[in-house]
């Protein structure tokens, strides 16, 4: 499946452990820049941060072609953006469900989602956002106990 981003066909997406999901090209840097990127990187980052899913938490993923997925996506992108005829055909859900921060000396955890949906022409990114106890892992300046920088 290809879709477009910002006037760009992409084939191929990567889910990064650091909160983004990147288009062709994976994103290790866990330590974020503003916006727009220097170098032209095309990402979505629903929470760029210095995940540590080896302290705790998943990340999980799926490509979707669901029909009740598809017709919620479809009233939502509807309900909201009236003025852009949509029908979703396709998504995709990435899942940080319950992640730590490197360098954590705590037990907080951050959850939260990135969803896209497209219907071939168009495509709505959505950012879902649970549970959020910390901004920032240790190698990017925060404290190890907080999760705060």
């Amino acid at each position: 499946m290809s879709f477009t981003f910002y006037g760009k066909d992409h084939r191929f997406l990567y889910v990064n452990n650091n909160g983004v999901v990147s288009f062709g090209v994976t994103v290790s840097q866990y330590t974020p820049d503003p916006f727009p990127l220097a170098d032209g990187r095309p990402f979505v980052a629903p929470y760029w941060g210095d995940v540590s899913n080896i302290l705790g938490g998943d990340v999980y993923y799926r490509e979707s072609q669901d029909p009740g997925l598809l017709r919620r996506l479809t009233r939502d992108m509807n309900q909201y953006f009236p003025a852009i005829p949509f029908t979703a055909t396709w998504a995709f859900v990435a899942t940080w469900d319950r992640v730590a921060y490197y360098g954590s000396t705590s037990q907080k955890v951050n959850t939260f989602q990135a969803v896209l949906a497209n219907d071939g022409q168009v495509t709505f990114i959505m950012l879902n956002y649970g549970m959020i106890q910390w901004t920032t892992g240790t190698a990017s300046g925060g404290n190890a106990t907080t999760g705060l920088g």
